[in-house]
């Protein structure tokens, strides 16, 4: 997931996901990727909040921030760099 407009925190763990204003699921962790200059978050989520472009809400800190299911990895999707 891609999380927006963060300025001061990344996600750490255990953040809870919302959608609606309903816990749907919670995060596993998270930082702020330096190459990809995003803060992301990897997180178990049920098939039916996991489509591509879906719009949740995740609480850091306190503060919600809205983020966005992203496909796959958004640094070296096909892996190659890993073949290198």
């Amino acid at each position: 997931m891609e999380v927006q407009r963060v300025t001061d925190a990344d996600v750490v763990g255990n953040n809870p996901i919302y959608r609606n204003g309903s816990v749907v699921c919670r995060a596993t962790g998270g930082d702020f990727g330096f190459r990809l200059k995003k803060s992301i978050a990897l997180g178990m989520v049920k098939p039916n909040h996991a489509k591509v472009g879906q719009k949740l809400e995740i609480d850091i800190l306190g503060k919600m921030h809205k983020v966005s299911i992203i496909e796959e990895s958004p640094y070296d999707p096909e892996n190659k760099l890993l073949r290198a």
